[in-house]
């Protein structure tokens, strides 16, 4: 009994080593300052600029500020930012080609962080808002992960002000949405306090997940503009019967399903070339 209650309580400190070792060392948004300067250090000019969304700030960053025909909007998953799209948005090649602008979704980095808002819709009219404010005639949205059913309903809901969509890794099937045991440490009141606000967004988001999916299930056949579905194979987040989801929901003559044999979730990272390469033909010259 007395071995059981020690290695329990060293599983218990071993535990909240990990999470508060996390807090202090992993950071899932830049403030105003160190996004300036990683884009003055290469030399691209950018804009950091905020809305007011029903009273919460949304923040975005853009770049290609000599575009106004072409945009490009990049929603991230959970947890993340607009920081992990920073790369795309100073790339060369994607900046001769359009304005490019990555969001903060709501609850993280500046918009809002540390307050969840689980509503796919809701999360949709963030980025409306957004893309709202250019008059753009070629406007592609990508999404990663918890961010491919927000540009898939976008899709749903305002396909007039769109040209395609791109989901890299999306979690969209209601019935197949894995909770992992490490997701738990979001809800329990042991550990919630130690974690970044990120994370406790990300969890509340994971739970309530299959409820918002199934909330918007009914639109995905009503999408009527091109959709690029990337995943891959060795994916241990998002099932592959996403990509099944995706074929039988959405109108074949509008999804291109691209399968990744040996690619994981993190494709924006892991298969950028792929990605970018996406959006440029998208793009057009």
């Amino acid at each position: 009994m007395i071995l059981a209650l020690r290695l329990s309580q060293w599983g218990f400190t071993l535990l909240v080593g990990m999470i508060l070792f996390i807090n202090s060392c992993v950071s899932f948004h830049t403030e105003d300052q160190k996004a300036e300067r990683y884009f003055e250090k290469r030399e691209v000019p950018a804009r950091i600029r905020y809305l007011d969304f029903h009273g919460t700030p949304s923040r975005f960053i853009e770049t290609g500020l000599d575009h106004e025909k072409k945009l490009v909007v990049f929603v991230h998953g959970a947890p993340g930012s607009s920081n992990n799209f920073f790369s795309y948005l100073a790339d060369s090649a994607l900046l001769q080609r359009a304005r490019l602008v990555s969001i903060d979704r709501l609850g993280y980095g500046n918009s809002g962080s540390g307050k969840a808002e689980t509503s796919i819709a809701v999360q949709a009219e963030q980025v409306r808002q957004v893309v709202e404010q250019y008059q753009a005639d070629t406007v592609i949205l990508l999404g990663h992960s918890y961010g491919g059913p927000i540009v898939a309903k976008c899709a749903m809901d305002f396909p007039e002000k769109l040209t395609a969509i791109v989901m890299l890794a999306p979690v969209n099937d209601p019935d197949n949405e894995p909770i992992f045991w490490y997701s738990h440490f979001g809800r329990w009141k042991a550990t919630r306090w130690m974690l970044p606000a990120a994370l406790k967004v990300a969890a509340d988001e994971k739970f309530s997940h299959a409820e918002a999916l199934a909330a918007i299930a009914g639109g995905w056949k009503t999408i009527s503009i091109p959709v690029v579905h990337i995943h891959g194979r060795k994916d241990g987040l998002a099932p592959l019967s996403n990509m099944a989801f995706s074929e039988k929901n959405i109108p074949p003559q509008y999804l291109n399903l691209i399968y990744m044999e040996n690619t994981g979730h993190l494709i924006p990272w892991t298969d950028y070339e792929i990605v970018r390469e996406t959006l440029l033909g998208l793009l057009g010259s």
